[in-house]
């Protein structure tokens, strides 16, 4: 079983309770909903059947909501489009300027503003790069570097330029407005810049009574700048290769990756790599070469979380690609071995987990007698889980908590399996006894076999990780 999660966008290909049950066998542990397409109701719908396909089978299926945020598309004269060569000189006006010829470019005006002479302009992913090479008081002009086609609502892209937009637009407000609180477990927020952009998301999610945690995508070069504050303020990372890639030079995306991967796991925060991991396999039955070398790097770099977007939205082969992906992680996870991690701030529960990655690590040595087959960790938060599998430990961490919605943010962690457990009413947990028949009764361990158990001396207190254990099951029924 591979301890990489997978997410997996929803779209047309994939939206019937028969497919996404597919994807959850094939390996699916989070589903995305990427709202720059489609209705609110749309989304909710299938989040209704991706939480239903998982309650019937009995597992954490996570779900992810998206948020557009302030992604600029150009918008051409009467919708056309027009080809451009090296050298061409193109207009960029403010939307809803008057214009009678048939090349120019409308934009929102504050873009419009902040360009500056020199400042360089992408559009379409990169495909098409301008250089601006005059300004006035009501435009820009830019000039082709290359020649290609100009297309109506492809993206744009200022490397370099800081545009003071809002961190959320009219809809993303939209796709939270009504929404029940209980059906997202994260919610995406794009195009971050710092920290108080993070912020401005969890007030707007606490209005609503929302408690599902903030996804930071990271695709600009302002947020590389403030990376560390970032993570720190955020509950998750995700590498948005796409954008990331033509904000900053694209020879540097890989060095990136790795930075920020490492960063995530010495604050505990789970990672996710996302673009075009697969993308061959939206029309290929199978991945390139170049395609299994990147999704296997992600699992060398040590990421939580691998994702499909249009491999799984629109692609021929939604299914085959998560299983592709599944392939990959598990059969790469055997040879990782994990980088030692500069944790500066540590509490009692990561001094915990930190002594019981070391007693792990002498377990797996030959000379040692120990042997640890087994590691339970009860939590109401989940962030003793965190705090340990940031380790990368070789044995999966089987996670008990009574808390659902810890239960389902649980799905993008690392080398978890969450177990949904009735804790006893009194919260003093005071013999292990009831534990190990518990941990017996879900199968995790069988009788004989060792466990190390972290936990807290409180059953339903989060924040009060205070106990390493080793135990084992006895071989034969204590009951008398």
């Amino acid at each position: 079983m591979k301890s990489t999660k997978i997410v997996a966008t929803i779209g047309p290909a994939t939206e019937t309770e028969e497919t996404i049950g597919k994807l959850i066998d094939a390996g699916m542990n989070v589903a995305r909903f990427n709202t720059k397409h489609s209705t609110p109701e749309w989304h909710r719908e299938r989040m209704l059947r991706v939480r239903k396909v998982a309650r019937e089978k009995g597992v954490a299926v996570g779900i992810l909501l998206d948020l557009q945020g302030p992604e600029i598309r150009i918008n051409t004269p009467h919708q056309t489009v027009f080809q451009v060569e090296e050298g061409d000189s193109v207009a960029v006006l403010p939307d809803g300027t008057e214009f009678d010829g048939e090349e120019a470019l409308f934009i929102p005006k504050v873009v419009v503003d902040a360009l500056q002479i020199d400042s360089h302009v992408l559009i379409d992913d990169g495909l098409g790069e301008f250089i601006v090479t005059d300004k006035d008081a009501h435009s820009v002009t830019i000039t082709a570097l290359s020649s290609f086609p100009v297309s109506h609502r492809k993206t744009l892209n200022t490397p370099g330029t800081n545009i003071n937009m809002p961190s959320l637009i009219e809809a993303d407000f939209a796709q939270l407005e009504g929404l029940d609180p209980t059906l997202i477990d994260f919610v995406g927020l794009s195009f971050v810049r710092d920290e108080h952009d993070i912020a401005v998301l969890r007030s707007e999610l606490e209005k609503r009574n929302i408690t599902a945690q903030v996804v930071a995508k990271i695709e600009n070069q302002k947020a590389i700048d403030n990376i560390e504050s970032i993570v720190v303020a955020t509950d998750v990372v995700m590498i948005a290769r796409g954008d990331l890639a033509v904000e900053v030079p694209f020879e540097q995306l890989t060095h990136w990756q790795k930075v920020i991967i490492q960063l995530c796991r010495v604050h505990a925060r789970p990672v996710i790599v996302a673009t075009q991991m697969l993308k061959s396999m939206v029309e290929n039955p199978r991945p390139t070469r170049a395609e299994v070398s990147d999704v296997a790097n992600a699992v060398y770099d040590g990421t939580d979380a691998i994702m499909l977007s249009e491999e799984t939205t629109i692609g021929r082969y939604p299914v085959k690609a998560v299983k592709t992906q599944s392939q990959i992680a598990s059969y790469n996870e055997q040879f990782v071995e994990p980088q030692q991690l500069n944790v500066r701030k540590r509490s009692t529960a990561a001094y915990i987990t930190e002594y019981a990655v070391k007693i792990l690590e002498e377990s797996r040595k030959p000379e040692n007698t120990l042997r640890i087959d087994h590691i339970v960790v009860l939590t109401e938060s989940g962030k003793t889980a965190r705090l340990l599998t940031r380790y990368r430990p070789h044995q999966t961490v089987h996670v008990l908590t009574s808390t659902q919605s810890t239960y389902d943010k649980l799905s993008v962690q690392y080398g978890v399996t969450p177990h949904k457990i009735v804790l006893p009413n009194n919260e003093q947990l005071e013999s292990s006894h009831d534990l190990i028949l518990l941990i017996e009764s879900l199968g995790i361990a069988a009788k004989g076999e060792s466990i190390m158990l972290v936990h807290g001396t409180h059953w339903k207190i989060p924040g009060l990780t205070n106990t390493l254990s080793v135990l084992t099951v006895p071989e034969k029924d204590t009951h008398v």
